[in-house]
């Protein structure tokens, strides 16, 4: 097997080729050498971390003034369900990540499995679900907790972590029919020892700033692909589990996924620049950047649901139970009656009374204008989930409605 080095790894043959129809002859596969125990890095680097780091810790006390910051990091953890999956290639509305969350909360036994038969994404729910548990119980981020994680995504138990390890050549594509897919490491010795090298790395202490560290870990876990199928997925957990695990973030309130679909290009261009060589700090700095744009996103999404908030608090008013269902909604924008039995600990007979209310002052609308069963939305609240960005007024908007039959 020939091979070809570059400054962080080095190119070999793809294990097989045959495989390949799409791919040129002559495509090599990407192996990355051990990873780096210490980097110099230029001075605007570590300014690009630093300001990263900086609005993250904004983000931290912005999300103490929540009225359910667990919530609140629901809501993000779904949005970024729902963004990996764009990643991957499906399409997922932050409405649907919710519904199924819901039934998740209520499914039991053999009802949960039926759940993830009908509602594939459910397992990527559960998986960041089970690695933020993990997380919270003291675990750190490696091999063996990515490996649970992918026993999740899959569905499927299947032996030991390293017995699952892809036995396939994989490759990253771009968005774009101009970008060249990059071919990940070639399955055997050379992937299982990329696993193990990357999960004695991960925990173990660095002298990197935390985000700079990070971004090794993702681009790494990236450019490996262990498991079939899983590789956006897994570098975008890992992502969010490894801001916690580090203390960057008390929670998930981070939805790096949603900066990484919108500058999809640039970032898989970023990727092939450190596989053909380029200065990683180049990648560090992209990495960086994301951070900083989405923690700033996260800061004005926060400063827009509170003036929303404060709008629907005046046009509903009500008891205070009212008033605590509708800060509620500003972290849980799909509800149902269960739902709020279980958070509000009140009667099913107080929560209907409640969604009418809300529904009569459209603060919520009933989807799929069901009979029984009834799930709520709260729209203007998914909005600006889902833009991150000022909404324009209901005139503005009223614009891009579709014509009245």
């Amino acid at each position: 097997m020939s091979s070809q080095s570059s400054a962080h790894g080095e190119r070999v043959e793809a294990s097989d080729g045959g495989n390949l129809s799409e791919e040129p002859e002559r495509a090599q596969a990407y192996v990355q050498r051990p990873l780096p125990t210490d980097l110099t890095l230029p001075t605007e680097t570590h300014r690009a971390l630093a300001m990263a780091e900086h609005t993250l810790g904004e983000l931290n006390e912005s999300t103490r003034r929540l009225p359910h910051g667990g919530m609140f990091a629901l809501c993000t953890r779904l949005r970024e369900v729902q963004n990996m999956a764009q990643l991957a290639g499906t399409s997922l509305d932050l409405t649907e990540a919710w519904l199924i969350e819901l039934l998740l909360a209520r499914a039991t036994g053999d009802s949960a499995e039926q759940v993830l038969r009908r509602h594939p994404i459910g397992r990527v729910i559960l998986a960041f679900a089970h690695g933020a548990a993990r997380v919270e119980a003291g675990a750190v981020v490696d091999g063996e907790l990515i490996g649970e994680i992918d026993e999740r995504l899959t569905g499927t138990v299947t032996g030991s972590t390293e017995s699952r390890l892809r036995t396939r050549q994989s490759w990253l594509s771009g968005r774009s029919t101009n970008q060249i897919p990059i071919l990940t490491t070639p399955p055997g010795a050379m992937l299982h020892g990329a696993f193990a090298l990357w999960s004695t790395w991960a925990p173990a202490p660095h002298p990197l700033p935390r985000i700079g560290k990070i971004s090794l870990g993702h681009l790494n876990l990236k450019l490996m692909d262990p498991f079939e199928n899983n590789g956006v997925y897994l570098s975008c957990i890992y992502t969010s589990l490894e801001m916690v695990c580090s203390r960057l973030l008390r929670g998930q309130v981070l939805s790096l996924a949603s900066w990484l679909d919108e500058n999809a290009g640039e970032y898989h261009d970023r990727i092939s620049a450190v596989v053909d060589g380029a200065p990683i700090e180049q990648w560090i700095d992209f990495f960086a950047r994301g951070v900083q744009a989405q923690a700033a996103a996260q800061l004005r999404l926060i400063q827009e649901l509170d003036r929303l908030r404060e709008s629907m608090l005046k046009r509903v008013g009500g008891s205070s139970t009212m008033r605590s269902v509708v800060a509620g909604l500003m972290t849980a924008p799909v509800t149902s009656n269960r739902a709020l039995e279980a958070m509000y600990g009140i009667a099913d007979r107080t929560a209907t009374q409640i969604t009418r209310k809300l529904e009569d002052h459209e603060v919520v609308e009933n989807v799929g204008r069901r009979t029984y069963n009834k799930v709520f939305v709260c729209q203007p609240v998914l909005d600006l989930y889902a833009l991150q960005t000022p909404l324009a007024s209901e005139s503005d908007r009223a614009v891009f409605s579709p014509p009245a039959n």
